[in-house]
């Protein structure tokens, strides 16, 4: 793929999602990606009927090595060697057991760019334990201030904390790429789950070290403004955002409502967050009576921020999403037809599949300058794995 990163050789020794993600959308960019498996493989590979590998894999191509194999030390050279980029999210420790830390690569490859990514970091007492998305989101207060007030604490539905990270993760590097071109030095860099999740608290955390006071659970609003939620509708539901008095004016106009602007319980937005229940009582009443998609028309004509709460079925087939081609029409090697999502990054282009396990075994070794009688060592050694 074109790109600005054209040209830019990216080892990837991540798996799951965050790493995946990361490199994905460098591929996007138009970095060259080699995607290091094990001789099982990406463990996300099966996950979501094959659909996640699918996605995050994208314009990568597959090696499979055994890392464990001594004689994976000749092939490990040859690419890092050549690598601009090397990206890996062992737990913290593992990558210096392989031999492959950044103390170690950057002898090989002096101004290599080297990217850690795991759960905690790289330090602090729970540097060792395992960190997943939903634990992140756990250990943050995002899941306590997620849900409804009077039930249990939920997790958020995608996995913003992975995908997020792996975001953090391509602003970093993009950062060290500009510094290379002007200091012509590598860097290493580390990121982590706990704290991309902990930025996104950012408000909660500053307004609770001024207050003392916890976020509590809004379910679908939003605890600084009302009317800002999901509302029932007859047939469905809907969102209204309400968050300036302009709009409130608007709103109250729209559903005809008027008798709420002079009315004390709602004269402001303190008034109105305080009685949020009350209010949401009284436009649900009044929103009881009509269509979603009436709403939709009374509100949008009057510019008020609304939306139908859409399903992924409701999001495939919405007018303005096919109107963009947001979602494009995908043949993968492993799974068949999909629609894949157009990245807000890169040039459109559609995406090339994601890669078999060590598809691309013998063709990167020949690009790498190993023979054939080398790489068919290497196979029968068990060090390459097709």
């Amino acid at each position: 793929m074109a790109g600005s990163l054209e040209g830019i050789n990216v080892l990837d020794l991540t798996h799951a999602l965050s790493g995946p993600f990361c490199s994905m959308l460098l591929a996007e960019l138009g970095a060259n990606i080699i995607k290091i498996e094990p001789p099982s493989g990406d463990h996300f590979r099966p996950a979501n009927n094959g659909s996640t590998f699918a996605v995050v894999n994208r314009n990568k191509r597959s090696i499979c090595i055994d890392l464990k194999n001594p004689e994976s030390v000749k092939v490990m050279n040859s690419l890092i060697s050549r690598s601009d980029i090397m990206l890996e999210n062992f737990t913290p420790g593992t990558a210096r057991r392989l031999g492959y830390d950044y103390e170690r690569v950057k002898k090989i490859k002096t101004d290599i760019i080297y990217a850690s990514i795991s759960g905690f970091g790289q330090s602090g007492p729970y540097r060792d334990l395992k960190g997943y998305d939903a634990v992140a989101q756990a250990m943050s207060g995002i899941m306590a201030s997620t849900g409804e007030p009077d039930r249990a604490p939920v997790r958020v539905g995608p996995s913003m904390i992975d995908m997020g990270t792996g975001m953090y993760v391509v602003i970093g590097i993009m950062d060290a790429l500009r510094k290379k071109d002007t200091e012509g030095q590598g860097r290493y860099l580390e990121f982590n789950l706990l704290e991309s999740a902990l930025s996104w608290m950012s408000q909660s955390i500053a307004n609770y070290s001024k207050t003392g006071v916890v976020p509590p659970r809004t379910g679908s609003a939003l605890g600084s403004f009302s009317p800002y939620q999901v509302f029932n509708a007859r047939d469905d539901q809907i969102f209204i955002g309400a968050s300036t008095e302009l709009f409130w004016q608007k709103l109250c106009g729209a559903l005809n409502i008027q008798a709420l602007l002079t009315d004390q319980r709602f004269i402001d937005m303190k008034s109105r967050v305080t009685n949020r229940n009350v209010l949401t009582k009284i436009i649900e009443n009044t929103l009881s009576h009509m269509s979603v998609d009436a709403i939709l028309q009374k509100l949008r004509m009057a510019g008020i921020p609304c939306a139908p709460v859409l399903t992924v079925e409701g999001v495939v087939n919405d007018p303005h999403v096919k109107s963009r081609k947001s979602l494009t029409p995908s043949e993968d090697s492993t799974i068949g037809n999909i629609l894949q999502t157009k990245m807000p990054i890169g040039d459109g282009t559609p995406p090339r599949s994601a890669p078999k396990l060590g598809e691309h075994n013998s063709e990167i070794l020949e690009e790498y300058g190993f023979s054939k009688q080398e790489i068919q060592q290497l196979k029968d050694s068990g060090t390459i794995i097709d």
